[in-house]
């Protein structure tokens, strides 16, 4: 009896585009692979992985690699059987394709079937969702590859837009470092000197105020003084009065001189 496996698989990034693939129990990965690819539109001829999983989604065991490493202990995908790796009703693995942009995918075991007569296995049973593109290259359809001459125009305008930047840094922020000295090498190199920026000192300025008076009006008229003479008069005839009220008497001399000499 043929044994079917339906799985649920998913982008990690899109949850709202899915597959429902249909395969034989006794399907490698490798078939599992291109099936996935077929569902989605993609270029199958990267490389990828296939992972066990927790419930959790993080990866555990390695189970296949399409391009394995020497000193690693993975197997081939064609070389590895599904119904080995099947250790839970909801079985759930991580497959991660192409090392460069990688695109990872959550695939979960639903249900275990009979197989329907007059169908090949594997098929895609459903689709939801349309999938994202595997190259943002303009007029290509979902999965399609770049041709060289498109990646290097790619590589022109890479470079390009890498020069604009450069040309558009100021002067400043040139280094010496940045001189290929492998591609000047045997020429003269001419003495570059940049020229050190700094802050203009800020001069700050005593401020002084002239102060000017007309002359003709700070002149004092002799006229406007009389009013001064006229208060020293008044005071110094004041004080004379004073002392003629006295008298000689009050003073304690007594009348004239002839007199004085009589008393004596």
């Amino acid at each position: 009896m043929q044994i079917i496996y339906k799985f649920r698989v998913h982008f990690e990034d899109h949850d709202d585009v899915v597959r429902f693939i249909d395969i034989d129990s006794t399907s490698s990965f490798a078939d599992f692979h291109k099936i996935i690819q077929e569902s989605v539109g993609f270029d199958a001829t990267k490389a990828y992985t296939f992972h066990m999983s927790n419930d959790f989604w993080r990866t555990d065991a390695q189970i296949c690699d399409s391009e394995p490493r020497e000193e690693s202990s993975s197997k081939l995908p064609k070389q590895t059987i599904l119904n080995k790796f099947i250790n839970d009703p909801h079985q759930r693995f991580i497959y991660m394709f192409d090392p460069d942009l990688v695109w990872t995918f959550y695939i979960e075991l639903v249900k275990i079937q009979k197989a329907e007569p007059h169908k090949n296995y594997p098929l895609v049973a459903r689709k939801e969702g349309e999938a994202p593109k595997q190259y943002k290259l303009k007029g290509k359809l979902p999965g399609a590859t770049a041709n060289l001459t498109e990646y290097d125009k790619m590589a022109e305008m890479l470079i390009a837009s890498r020069l604009m930047e450069d040309l558009a840094k100021p002067e400043e922020d040139f280094e010496a470092d940045e001189i290929d000295l492998d591609e000047t090498e045997g020429e003269e190199m001419p003495d570059i000197k940049i020229p050190e920026i700094t802050k203009a000192p800020i001069i700050k300025e005593r401020v002084s105020f002239d102060l000017k008076f007309d002359e003709e009006e700070l002149k004092i008229d002799s006229d406007d003084l009389d009013f001064l003479e006229g208060e020293e008069v008044d005071e110094e005839e004041k004080e004379l009065g004073e002392d003629d009220d006295l008298g000689f008497d009050d003073l304690g001399y007594g009348g004239s001189d002839d007199n004085n000499e009589d008393d004596y």
